[in-house]
């Protein structure tokens, strides 16, 4: 799942690309893909407000909105490749700090596996290749988005352990909505002609992902999901190469061989895992 979820997501950059406003992209999802779990929750379980976790699931929301928000504005003060070379140090954050702050053990394996992909995402962005563009501010907010993406990690796994990871998805989604609400109404009245995209972005590559990811999430260790997330840059890449016609270097090819082979020994680790965790609510 989480294979096709980075593989999925490496295709964001394609829609970002066009010429939608950034803040009306972001808020267009959240609130298709709210509404489209919204439909999938109601219609499976019924609509209710879950008994533990409350807490969780509402700050994840807010942490998740903020993230998205911070990494923007990366973007826009640095190169996309400084953004994501230094945010992708956050699921290395959550991996070595979980076994402390939430009882989640991170096997060795997959710690390698993380320190290898890391190394493999640096390659293929090669922030070096662009320094004119590298600024204090973009650095900082890449940091703070870095840091986001490790809290959202960390304060959702309980909560996807217990709940499962369609509920935590749409927790997430819905309060990440109403966070986003001004731009979701600058959307909805300036980029209407963009709903397609719109559509594919928020159902398909955040509801429907989102959901997979926390499923994911609630089945794995913090570490196991870090390292196969990083197939994301990855995957843009040769996304990049097959619609938009760049050809990433050898450098590049380098990069992605070495997030490739962290991923399978992550993977390698993980009936291990399912020993530990067990079976978990879809």
């Amino acid at each position: 799942m989480l294979v096709g979820v980075a593989i999925g997501w490496g295709a964001i950059p394609l829609i970002v690309r066009e010429d939608i406003p950034a803040s009306q992209l972001v808020a267009a999802r959240v609130w298709l893909g709210g509404a489209a779990l919204l439909a999938v929750l109601g219609l499976r379980d019924g609509l209710h407000v879950p008994t533990t976790h409350r807490g969780r699931l509402l700050a994840v929301g807010v942490l998740r909105a903020a993230h998205w928000a911070a990494f923007f504005l990366a973007i826009k003060a640095t190169t996309v490749a400084v953004a994501l070379a230094v945010l992708y140090l956050g699921p290395i954050g959550a991996a070595v700090v979980a076994p402390v702050l939430v009882g989640d053990p991170s096997p060795r394996r997959a710690l390698i596996g993380i320190a290898l992909a890391f190394s493999g995402v640096v390659l293929v962005v090669q922030p070096w290749s662009d320094r004119g563009d590298v600024t204090l501010e973009g650095v900082a907010w890449a940091a703070l988005s870095a840091l986001l993406i490790a809290a959202v990690m960390l304060v959702a796994k309980p909560a996807a352990d217990a709940h499962g990871g369609l509920v935590v998805a749409t927790a997430e989604l819905v309060v990440a909505a109403i966070v986003l609400t001004p731009w979701a109404v600058s959307a909805a009245t300036q980029s209407f002609d963009s709903w397609p995209q719109f559509v594919i972005l928020g159902v398909g590559l955040t509801g429907l992902a989102g959901a997979l990811y926390w499923t994911a999430m609630g089945r794995l260790s913090v570490a196991t999901v870090g390292v196969l997330m990083h197939l994301e840059p990855a995957s843009a890449t040769v996304w990049a190469m097959l619609v938009l016609g760049e050809q990433p270097g050898a450098l590049a090819w380098v990069g992605i061989a070495a997030v490739i082979a962290g991923g399978m020994m992550a993977v390698s680790g993980v009936r291990g895992e399912e020993a530990t965790y067990g079976a978990t609510p879809a």
